[in-house]
């Protein structure tokens, strides 16, 4: 979620707006840019819980070979541990009484935050301000619940059932079935960030209620690779901001690259390494089609990484590049 967010505070921060981004004291992703302030608050945990929170999560989903009931409990009680999490940074923010009155004589004009978790949409509730969504969905549908938008679960597939928009008989009775339980969903997943907000706002609320009040919500996804579906008139597809802005290379390096690398440091489950190495194989193909002589492929697979480099240049007799 920072990701996206970091990237548009720093493109308005460095056309001249003022920026100003809250933040925890303690985080994994976040911290200061070159184009926007930052105002920190303390929070009642350290590094080392979301360091653990966040390897949990990562073990879960790279283990498959977990028994059902095993895995369920894992996720429950990871989901446990990150609501406790979001309760916390919650209460921090929001009673921070002289951090939300600096916010307040600030004067802003809207408020960009991930509904998420909806810490921000909460102040910017409070505060009064249009509220500008970025993400890229919200579990057990609560995007089309806020807005109001059509969400027909006959062909729009609900999340963790792996459908499609083209669903058998059968497919599309488990999506029916997941969308009544949603709801239930909702609330054990929000209940805290509720309770929070009503006592916050001093008076009964539901986050369905304070998400409504956005003003826009940007999407990060296209329909180029999402399935079709209903969107709102304040729903903007904004799909590219996942690209990352590069830098061109400069005219000497581009005159002078002779081998590139590609290096992914962290660990990768045996199943995606099949899959890495199996993408640069047919890269070898393409590029030995079009230019056999010059180019060689190699790659090299360690205990905790896997990289793999294109060469470029004349071949010697024994196959290597020169």
């Amino acid at each position: 979620h920072w990701t996206g967010v970091k990237a548009v505070a720093e493109e308005m921060g460095r056309r001249g707006h003022k920026v100003t981004v809250v933040i925890p004291e303690i985080s994994v992703l976040l911290g200061p840019g070159k184009h926007y302030t930052t105002r920190t608050f303390p929070v009642p945990y350290g590094k080392q819980q979301l360091d653990e929170l966040q390897a949990r999560n990562a073990e879960v989903m790279k283990s498959k070979q977990l028994p059902l009931l095993e895995k369920i409990n894992t996720r429950i009680s990871n989901m446990r541990k990150f609501v406790d999490l979001q309760r916390a940074t919650a209460e921090s923010l929001l009673f921070n009484q002289e951090l939300v009155d600096f916010l307040r004589k600030q004067n802003f004009d809207a408020v960009l935050t991930s509904p998420a978790v909806p810490t921000g949409a909460i102040l910017a509730y409070n505060l009064s301000l249009p509220a500008v969504y970025m993400l890229r969905g919200l579990p057990c549908g609560l995007d089309s619940t806020a807005t109001a938008c059509p969400n027909p679960p006959s062909y729009i597939p609900r999340f963790f059932t792996n459908n499609s928009d083209r669903m058998s008989f059968r497919q599309r009775v488990l999506n029916v079935l997941v969308s009544i339980v949603e709801p239930l969903l909702c609330r054990l997943i929000y209940w805290s960030t509720e309770d929070v907000a009503s006592r916050f706002l001093q008076r009964d609320v539901r986050v369905a209620e304070i998400l409504r009040s956005g003003a826009i919500w940007l999407l990060r996804y296209d329909f180029s690779l999402e399935f079709p579906k209903p969107l709102m008139p304040n729903m903007v597809l904004i799909g590219g901001i996942n690209c990352a802005l590069k830098n061109p290379l400069t005219k000497q390096i581009l005159e002078n690259a002779n081998f590139s690398l590609i290096a992914l440091k962290t660990n990768i489950p045996p199943s995606r390494q099949i899959a890495v190495q199996s993408h640069a194989s047919r890269m070898h193909e393409r590029t030995q089609t079009r230019r056999p002589e010059t180019s060689l492929i190699r790659y090299i697979v360690t205990p905790r990484k896997l990289c793999w480099g294109l060469f470029h240049g004349p071949r010697s007799k024994s196959g290597s590049v020169e």
